[in-house]
């Protein structure tokens, strides 16, 4: 069964992600182009997942059979880059075999429409409806490899034109100027590359760890998360680098690390580069973030006049609202974001190349940066857990949450007597507003079998209060 969430279709691989249901895939995505009359062409790209490049070919392969003809990306590229070649080439529908930052047991497919943005929900159910009432074409017409001799299928490589984009939003110069030393981690995905091509060209120093291609991801999830980044904060030390980078597996997330090791929280990153972009570079523009992200930005942007949006997870809704707000700058909790005049989705290549100017600009140190920060805008504890579950959990936990709508009586925890509820959301999951502009959401993931509960509050100790609160009523 193919079914998309909030970043994809992801399944396990040999389970519900196999050859049968990729080119089902395929044929589907040929019937959607065909009943809307676009043009029959669509890119295909792929990261370095098990069977990735395979899956793609296939992939290719049902899209040709079912009478498209197909760009498909030279070598492994980054997700930022396969949105880029949609965009430039002005088609309809564009393709990327990855599972993100998912263990190495999981595989997927992203789908970008026009201007290269992540697919709306209303694409993805009828590609989902189509999926059941088609079979994959049998293949006549020949092999991946006979098909590039038809021109059938063409190589794309737009290595050149991705980075003239990212250029194209920083100061060059600047960076030049600051030689800094930095230590990257691509995590084992395909951002290596493209990463030093990029920091060489700004007369970076980079030295890299977990960078060739393992299939396993070092026997960890390839996501740019505190936990799993624990080997650059040795690695930051020994080698007196300036900052450390790192991205996720398909390089549309990153993480910053500061010249101690300390890992910069996502929500940090995003104050971080609102707050440059304008008291530094003097962007006009508002933000948009997603329902578990800090509301620290929504009193930034009030400051400098500045409309804010709240969207669902799922960064499709991000890109557009910046559209339709022109707003300069839009970012999730998990480390993505992204800034007006570049791809219409999230880019970690592009947030690391800003953060390296915000900190040539600012001659300031990160920590230095965040100070400022909290003394104009204030502070939240930002606290984040996932809890796993079986289906019997599953259904219970719907049951209680969204048809029972249990009512959490916080005022009747000790420590929380003065916590009072403002208003209640069902709007993509379930999110507590409370009024003294501290907020709880209660969500299912959509990439993984997890709950994942978020919360901002005034103190880490208040944080924990409410977590243990929530764990109890939920029986988690």
């Amino acid at each position: 069964m193919i079914k998309f969430g909030t970043g994809g279709w992801r399944a396990i691989i040999a389970e519900d992600f196999t050859f049968y249901n990729v080119k089902l895939l395929g044929s589907a995505i040929a019937a959607y182009i065909k009943e809307n009359n676009y043009q029959k062409k669509v890119v295909v790209g792929h990261d370095y997942r098990f069977l990735s490049g395979r899956f793609s070919r296939a992939l290719a392969e049902s899209l040709v059979e079912s009478g498209l003809k197909v760009l498909f990306m030279e070598e492994a590229a980054p997700t930022p880059m396969v949105m880029l070649a949609v965009a430039e080439n002005n088609l309809n529908i564009g393709a990327a075999v990855t599972a993100s930052h998912n263990s190495a047991e999981y595989n997927g497919v992203k789908i970008f429409v026009e201007g290269g943005r992540d697919a709306p929900q209303e694409v993805t159910d009828r590609l989902e409806e189509l999926c059941l009432d088609l079979e994959p074409i049998n293949y006549q017409r020949g092999s991946f490899f006979e098909l590039i001799e038809e021109s059938a299928i063409s190589y794309y490589n737009n290595k050149n034109n991705y980075l003239d984009s990212i250029f194209s939003l920083v100061d060059q110069k600047l960076i030049r100027e600051k030689h800094f030393k930095i230590l990257f981690n691509p995590m084992y995905g395909v951002a290596k590359d493209i990463m030093l091509m990029c920091l060489a060209s700004l007369r970076c120093y980079v030295d890299t760890i977990n960078d060739y291609r393992d299939t396993m991801f070092g026997l960890n999830m390839p996501a740019p998360d505190k936990e799993l980044l624990g080997d650059m904060k040795f690695q930051m030390r020994r080698g007196n680098y300036d900052f450390g980078l790192a991205t996720d597996g398909d390089s549309d997330r990153m993480a910053l690390i500061d010249r101690a090791g300390n890992f910069i929280d996502p929500n940090n990153l995003l104050k971080l580069l609102y707050y440059y972009l304008k008291e530094y570079r003097q962007e006009k523009g508002g933000i948009v973030r997603n329902l578990t992200t800090t509301h620290i930005l929504d009193r930034m942007a009030a400051h400098y006049g500045e409309i804010y949006r709240e969207v669902p997870v799922g960064f499709k809704h991000i890109s557009q609202a910046m559209e339709t707000d022109d707003l300069l700058l839009g970012g999730e909790s998990s480390g993505g974001l992204k800034i007006r005049g570049h791809i219409n989705g999230k880019d970690g290549i592009l947030a690391a190349v800003l953060a390296v100017e915000m900190i040539a600009k600012t001659g300031k140190t990160i920590q230095e940066i965040l100070a400022e920060i909290e003394a104009k805008f204030g502070y939240l504890y930002f606290y984040k857990i996932n809890f796993s579950y079986n289906q019997t959990d599953k259904a219970r936990l719907i049951k209680l949450l969204f048809v029972d709508k249990i009512q959490f009586d916080f005022a009747a925890v000790k420590n929380l007597s003065g916590k009072k509820i403002n208003k209640i959301s069902y709007q993509d999951g379930l999110k507590y507003y409370f009024t003294d502009q501290t907020w709880l959401s209660i969500r299912f993931s959509g990439t993984e079998p997890l709950l994942r509960i978020y919360l901002e509050m005034k103190t880490e100790r208040e944080a924990k209060l409410v977590v243990d609160f929530i764990k109890k009523q939920l029986k988690i």
